[in-house]
């Protein structure tokens, strides 16, 4: 019997106890990537179980009410509510618990906002955001977050400003959530040819330039790095060159441009701890331009074991 399910988007275990968690068994959301969930097959079953619960769990939360007020007048006052959570609780948590068994075993879990739901929006949508231009381009950002959102709450969105090759390039991105980025892989997938559109799973690497928050003005230039490989993973300390490395703005800076050179699945995936440090003389730093290949080259020698 099973007692936990994957989850149709992030695919993490939804055990029992998550399943106990869920304010009621038919509003759920996956406790990992937060998508709300539904379920198609024996939700009518359940409907008249819990039809069938609410008078016995009324009688019961009664009954005792009843025999306590005989020892305890006062309870005679207290709201059932009040009686049925306090005294009948476990009968309730082995209810919640048989319906989690029903949905695991018998169920079938759905993401409540589909993929394809989703692109059935956008194309017919689709010519009102190929024709924007950089004027009104973020006019439409309201609408589509708000779509993206059923989906899955991290997912956010870029469209090009320029045509691609008569295209306008449509970045699906988890802004680097790593539990959402199966629902970017997903959602981009499931993307249907389209005329005018192409449809990029995450962030890519572009070529960087300068970049200004605030008072502080950061060149790709005077970024430097040394690295350590550890568990599969490249560990960072990343030198700045004529900034603060205590400002944050300093460091959103630094983090966005090291976004853009190694772009956001290969950040996330492949880079772990990352450290900001001040520049320093007389070490052997690497120019960060540097770092994309560095990744390539480590990912290639990791294929080559396979």
């Amino acid at each position: 019997m099973k007692t936990s399910v994957p989850c149709p988007q992030c695919e993490v275990p939804i055990t029992l106890d998550d399943f106990e968690a869920f304010s009621t068994p038919f509003t759920m959301k996956c406790p990992h990537c937060r998508v709300k969930l539904k379920e198609t097959r024996v939700t009518p079953f359940l409907l008249l179980i819990c039809a069938l619960m609410i008078p016995l769990f009324i009688y019961l939360s009664e009954l005792v009410q009843s025999l306590l007020s005989g020892f305890i007048p006062v309870v005679e006052k207290i709201p059932l509510i009040i009686i049925f959570f306090c005294v009948l609780y476990p009968v309730f948590a082995l209810y919640e618990r048989f319906n989690g068994l029903v949905m695991f075993n018998k169920g079938n879990l759905h993401l409540k906002h589909s993929y394809n739901e989703f692109w059935k929006w956008f194309f017919e949508h689709s010519d009102e955001y190929f024709h924007l231009n950089e004027e009104n381009l973020e006019a439409a950002f309201p609408t589509i977050e708000k779509q993206l959102l059923k989906i899955n709450p991290a997912l956010t969105f870029e469209f090009s400003v320029d045509l691609i090759d008569g295209k306008r390039e449509f970045i699906i991105s988890a802004d680097g959530n790593l539990d959402a980025f199966p629902a970017v892989e997903k959602l981009a997938m499931a993307a249907p040819v389209m005329e005018n559109f192409k449809v990029i799973a995450f962030r890519q690497r572009e070529e960087a330039s300068d970049i200004q928050i605030g008072d502080v003005y950061l060149k790709p230039e005077n970024m430097f790095f040394t690295y350590t490989r550890l568990d599969g993973l490249l560990d960072l300390d990343i030198y700045l060159k004529d900034s603060a490395t205590n400002d944050d703005d300093c460091l959103t800076a630094a983090f966005i441009l090291l976004d853009a050179i190694v772009g956001e699945y290969d950040l996330a995936v492949k880079v772990g701890d990352i450290e900001f440090r001040p520049y320093e003389e007389g070490i052997f730093l690497q120019p960060i331009s540097k770092l994309p290949g560095l990744i390539d080259q480590i990912s290639s020698e990791k294929r080559s074991l396979v």
